[in-house]
């Protein structure tokens, strides 16, 4: 039979996972090479979850152009950016005055960080239920996709964002705070360094449990509660892990930190997939770190979706032989179930006229009824005539199959044994 060719809309919106000539033994064997499969295959719907993260995302970046500019603001008309003696008169101390700037744009601007973060919300919920779906090697449409993970996860998202944001305020308010009266000078100066740090310390652990907590909650149905312990727990548990991933995920955005050509790639690079990567990278990451210590106590839980088991060479002898044998069990168990020949014209299912009453419907089920009957009077006769007249080539076939089923159990403790090596 000749292969249907797919259109070019057909291919668009279904995706090349979906055509028939998608085969599922082509499948990476591990994270790193699902990762860069799911990067080089699928780029360009990576550049469009890119787009959408950064359209929602774009509250948080006007909220940080307006903390920048009342900065400025603030730096023009403080008497210190003009010249001294010309309308202004001499200040005793400038000391703690950069500082006090920056405490008070922070108290001011990152006032509005929740409702900036809660926006965000539905572009990650949405981006990364899409990502996800990529890891598991799904199917995906991302219009289609993405707005079914905003209806799916926005609201939980949405309050570990505000959440968050909440948190990262405190955070700028709480540094700022130290630095001004550090820079003022104070005895106690060794407990607001302390402080500060202690500080540093909270919004980093808090970002990773964020991290974690936005990919269980697409991945899980979990509570909030449950939530913040896992992710928690996650955190700490896998510090080196989350340390390096993280690194690597925010290559593009530290390439803005440079000057020159680098700070040109970085801004490239961003735009056209460094969000998306992010999440490709957080994800997959993950995804790995479930399935080595999570789906194993959940029951039905799938692991090392999108990985393909490869076979060893010594493996496919005996899967093949388990599979025969699995056929011919079965084939077996459906042709030693008798079946009546179509010989009898007494029985006939009643045709509905043009124009039927219930009484007809009735007679219709009580006909279907009665061919079902016979057939099974007809199998139970001669099923009880077969266990009574036993014939040498039954006797045969009954040992045969008892063969059978042992060289079936045996196979399968040998893939056991195979599999827990």
């Amino acid at each position: 039979m000749a292969k249907k060719k797919r259109g070019l809309i057909d291919r668009f919106v279904m995706g090349s996972e979906k055509s028939e000539g998608y085969a599922r033994a082509s499948l990476p064997s591990n994270r790193w090479e699902l990762g860069w499969d799911i990067f080089k295959g699928r780029f360009s719907k990576l550049f469009i979850i890119n787009l959408l993260i950064i359209l929602f995302c774009l509250p948080i970046f006007a909220l940080l152009v307006f903390r920048y500019m009342s900065i400025l603001n603030y730096g023009i008309t403080y008497p210190f950016s003009q010249s001294f003696g010309v309308g202004y008169g001499s200040l005793p101390s400038m000391d703690g005055a950069q500082e006090s700037i920056i405490f008070l744009v922070n108290l001011s601007s990152y006032i509005l960080a929740p409702l900036a973060f809660g926006i965000a919300a539905v572009g990650i919920a949405g981006a990364t239920y899409v990502i996800r779906n990529m890891v598991w090697t799904e199917g995906i449409f991302v219009a289609n996709d993405f707005w079914h993970g905003i209806k799916k996860n926005f609201k939980q998202i949405a309050i570990i964002m505000i959440i968050y944001s909440i948190v990262f305020y405190l955070s700028s308010i709480s540094v700022a705070m130290c630095d001004r009266v550090i820079a003022t000078g104070t005895d106690t100066e060794w407990l607001y360094i302390a402080t500060k740090v202690l500080t540093y310390i909270i919004i980093g652990t808090f970002s990773v449990m964020t991290l974690h907590m936005i990919v269980m909650s697409v991945t899980y149905d979990l509570k909030l509660r449950q939530l913040f312990k896992n992710s928690f727990i996650f955190s700490f548990a896998l510090l080196p892990n989350n340390a390096f991933f993280i690194a690597i995920a925010l290559i593009p955005f530290l390439l803005l930190l440079l000057d020159g050509l680098f700070m040109l790639i970085g801004i490239v690079m961003v735009f056209v997939f460094g969000f998306s990567l992010f999440l490709l990278i957080w994800v997959n990451f993950c995804q790995w770190s479930y399935d080595k210590f999570v789906n194993d106590r959940i029951k039905g839980a799938k692991k090392n979706r999108g990985i393909y088991q490869k076979i060893k060479s010594s493996d496919s002898g005996a899967l093949k032989k388990y599979k025969d044998q699995l056929a011919m069990a079965e084939q077996t168990a459906l042709n030693s179930r008798p079946v009546k020949p179509i010989t009898d014209e007494e029985l006939t299912i009643a045709e509905l006229p043009t124009s039927f009453s219930r009484s007809d419907i009735h007679k219709l089920e009580q006909s279907k009824q009665a061919l079902y009957d016979d057939h099974e009077r007809y199998v139970e006769e001669h099923t009880k005539k077969d266990k009574h007249e036993f014939t040498e080539q039954d006797k045969e076939n009954e040992r045969l199959r008892l063969e059978r089923e042992k060289r079936i159990e045996k196979a399968k403790r040998e893939l056991a044994k195979r599999n827990k090596k």
